[in-house]
């Protein structure tokens, strides 16, 4: 199927994807820290692009908010904290595993590329089904309905996934005081 170029849409989309990949390939793969930060908050800004180009501008925004900002001053201001420096003992990138990784890579890119472009939606019913949310408040017969891209991941978020979203930042915060802990009780073992 050739891709269809008559909106923006689909290019974007595209320009897009390849950033967000390139810049998430140099996060793995770039000795140094901070530019591996750097790149997660250039793959992090190229999320929130993909998320506009599919009208979720709520998400878009809430991604360059809370992520390209809160997370990324976070993991910044741990690897200051840890005095992480570049490595320099990086065998395994050395040796054919690399080619067969980023082969295996730009293989998977290609592939959910071309589904992409292969995708599609089978009615308007889509776009109404992500647009419109429908609960009962306290058990009650008739359903509340919610409408927009906004109240819609609000009232998904904090009525059916309040518990695993809680879970997170409850994980994210053990993750980083860990790291931290880990970090210092080796900086005191090589003093």
């Amino acid at each position: 199927m050739a891709l269809d170029l008559s909106s923006p849409q689909p290019l974007l989309f595209l320009v897009f994807a390849g950033i967000c990949a390139g810049s998430s390939l140099a996060v793995v793969l770039h000795k140094n820290p901070v530019v591996s930060a750097a790149s997660l908050v250039l793959s992090f800004f190229a999320l929130a692009g993909i998320y506009a180009v599919m009208n979720a501008v709520f998400i878009a925004t809430m991604q360059i908010i809370v992520y390209t900002g809160a997370i990324m001053v976070l993991v910044i201001f741990v690897i200051m904290l840890l005095s992480l420096r570049e490595e320099t003992n990086l065998e395994i990138w050395k040796k054919p595993i690399k080619q067969s990784f980023i082969i295996l890579l730009v293989l998977t890119y290609v592939g959910l590329i071309t589904a992409v472009m292969n995708f599609s939606p089978e009615s308007a019913s889509t776009t109404q089904a992500t647009d419109t949310y429908q609960f009962a408040l306290s058990g009650g017969e008739n359903p509340v309905v919610v409408k927009g891209n906004t109240a819609t991941v609000g009232a998904t978020t904090f009525l059916n996934y309040l518990l695993p979203f809680e879970m997170v930042s409850i994980l994210l915060t053990a993750a980083v005081i860990g790291a931290v802990v880990i970090a210092k009780r080796e900086k005191i073992k090589t003093n």
